[in-house]
């Protein structure tokens, strides 16, 4: 006898306004293409009281979270590129007061401006990344190194994120190992943490 699987629904009151600059932040670091469709758009939970997004594009990871109200937890689920880009439209358009966010099994919906809006939800595994992140043993050795190579167009999404008034702090603790990223600037109460892999540089 199969067993079913009760579908957990979690729904929780975001500020629009915070919820667009989450969701925005986080699509630029995902995987544009279908042709690797567990990287292919921005992962969505609500973890310890917190919207949760989560994206990679294999070269850069970023993870940031919003405060939320309501009640419940929820697993991470994957909102597709293109749905995840068809939101943000629609929360640029409603960025005052609060929208209330469901989860539920392999839907995300959310009510804006009156109107229900809802979107298919993959039950895809984001790849394991907080081995990834620096540990404090890790921080307390900082590998300084004559220059690094960066892409330039991964720091233009940086720009987008924390916008003009803000600045990105580098850090490597490790070599060969990816850069922690540090954003500071108008994050519209989004915490952000983020990695980004150097480019190797020929002489």
């Amino acid at each position: 006898m199969n067993e079913v699987k009760e579908k957990v629904i979690t729904s929780a009151r975001v500020e629009a306004k915070a919820l667009h600059a989450l969701l925005s932040g986080a699509l630029t670091h995902a995987h544009k293409g279908d042709d690797l469709p567990r990287l292919n758009g921005v992962y969505i939970s609500r973890e310890e009281g917190r919207i949760v997004a989560r994206a990679t594009d294999r070269y850069r990871l970023i993870v940031g979270s919003i405060e939320s109200e309501g009640e419940g937890e929820s697993t991470p689920i994957r909102l597709s590129y293109d749905d995840a880009k068809a939101l943000i439209s629609t929360l640029s358009k409603e960025k005052r007061g609060k929208v209330e966010l469901t989860l539920a099994g392999d839907l995300v919906s959310i009510v804006v401006g009156g109107s229900t809006l809802t979107y298919t939800a993959h039950a895809d595994e984001f790849p394991p990344h907080a081995h990834l992140f620096p540990n404090e043993e890790m921080k307390a050795k900082v590998i300084e190194f004559p220059y690094v190579s960066m892409n330039p167009s991964f720091f233009a999404d940086y720009a987008k994120i924390i916008g003009k008034k803000g600045h990105v702090i580098v850090r490597q603790y490790q070599a060969d190992r990816a850069y922690e990223i540090t954003l500071k600037g108008d994050l519209q109460d989004v915490e952000w943490k983020a990695l980004l892999m150097p480019m190797r540089v020929r002489d």
